[in-house]
């Protein structure tokens, strides 16, 4: 379920199914900076300008909803023939029951889930002009820069029309006009203050049709979005309701955390404990892991992260020479968990009265959709399915568990 958000001045306000409080201290910036070689931190500009040289995002892929008509017939030896306008007002009978069962789910889907609220069947193919983003109708925004990040990974910065506040925790959808498709990205700098750029960090997927797109595009091209959709409430107000948080991020699925953790260090009000166990392919596409270890290092009270990698790194050759790797290797699985998360919701029983534990936490879970099924199960249509998959074996329950969008 999701905020909906508008970055127009005056705009209509949607309704959400999440209810939070704004935040009265608005978080500074976080921003990636350039490194020689890699993402590896955050800056905190006034200005929004930064490149990022890393690779290997982690993607999501895109799920095209179709709706598909099944008749079955019977006939018999005398069966008359139907005539045209007959076939024709049953063809239009049908199509109107399957068209309003499509609305229908969507609607039960969005709702529930986070897709845009909008209806798809009139809006989808509504465009305003290039004046403000806005989750009402997709607009054209200028796409001025693209930083290429690996081989299959890029930077996409984009012009707003106007400046935009772009809240923490949020997403904007990308529609590929050619083939009526879209995808939703999380912002890699999202903040609590105006901003007049945005950008995205999107590898390129053979499967993927808005990441082809995108990789197809070039700079001065206008790319039709949508937003900002407010995925999970991490403001600072919002994150007071919490004393432990968990999060459990694959590849660029550290997006999304990186301006929650900024949120939580920097408010003056409350100390919510964060733990952070970050999974990619290999140490090099470990986004952000100079800023991170800053940051424990900085707050150690407050703030833990262990990293985990498909493979360790090896030599290429007998001569060279490699540093050494100090985290986990493999899958996540629940010896990198256990200790390091908030541990599951637990009761207590005290004489004739149950109550749960004392301290509030939950767990974030971000990355590709592989990873995260195999960590927390399918979020399913209305993104509240049962908790499964390593979580779900140390009894996490559905309420203690967050699994952000594919």
């Amino acid at each position: 379920m999701f905020r909906l958000s508008t970055c127009s001045r005056g705009a209509k306000t949607a309704t959400s199914l999440l209810t939070t409080s704004a935040s009265s201290t608005p978080a500074s910036h976080i921003r990636p900076t350039a490194g020689t070689a890699q993402i590896r931190s955050y800056a905190r500009p006034p200005k929004p300008s930064s490149s990022f040289q890393h690779q290997q995002p982690t993607a999501q892929k895109t799920t095209a909803q179709k709706t598909t008509f099944n008749s079955a017939s019977s006939t018999t030896a005398r069966a008359p023939k139907a005539s045209k306008t007959s076939n024709a007002l049953t063809f239009l009978a049908v199509s109107s029951l399957g068209i309003g069962a499509y609305l229908y789910q969507w609607n039960q889907h969005s709702s529930s889930s986070g897709v845009l609220s909008s209806n798809p069947f009139f809006n989808f193919f509504s465009t305003s002009p290039a004046d403000t983003l806005t989750t009402e109708k997709w607009t054209p925004i200028q796409l001025t820069k693209i930083t290429k990040v690996s081989d299959h990974t890029s930077l996409f910065e984009f012009q707003l029309p106007s400046p935009c506040a772009i809240p923490i925790s949020s997403a904007i959808y990308v529609k590929d006009d050619q083939i009526q498709a879209m995808r939703a990205y999380t912002p890699v700098h999202s903040t609590e203050q105006e901003q007049g750029t945005v950008q995205l960090l999107i590898k390129r997927y053979s499967e993927g049709q808005v990441s082809r797109f995108m990789h197809d595009a070039k700079e001065g091209q206008r790319i039709e979005m949508r937003g900002p959709v407010l995925i999970w409430p991490g403001g600072r107000e919002d994150l007071k309701q919490w004393d432990e948080i968990g999060m459990i991020a694959g590849g660029t699925g550290i997006t999304a955390f990186m301006p929650i953790i900024h949120s939580a260090l920097t408010n003056p009000d409350k100390k919510v404990k964060i733990s952070l166990l970050f999974a990619s392919q290999s140490p090099e596409e470990l986004y952000f892991k100079d800023e991170l270890d800053y940051l424990v290092k900085t707050f150690p009270n407050q703030l833990h992260v262990s990293y985990t990698v498909d493979k360790a790194p090896a030599a290429t050759s007998e001569t060279e020479t490699v540093s050494k790797w100090e985290g986990h290797v493999g899958f996540v699985n629940q010896g990198m968990l256990q200790g390091l998360l908030p541990p599951p919701k637990k009761v207590i029983t005290q004489g004739d009265a149950t109550q749960e534990q004392e301290k509030k936490s939950i767990v974030l879970v971000c990355g590709p959709e592989s990873m995260v099924n195999h960590v927390a199960g399918t979020r399913g249509m209305n993104g509240q399915e049962p908790i499964r998959g390593v979580l779900g074996a140390m009894g996490y329950q559905r309420e203690q568990v967050f699994r952000f969008p594919n």
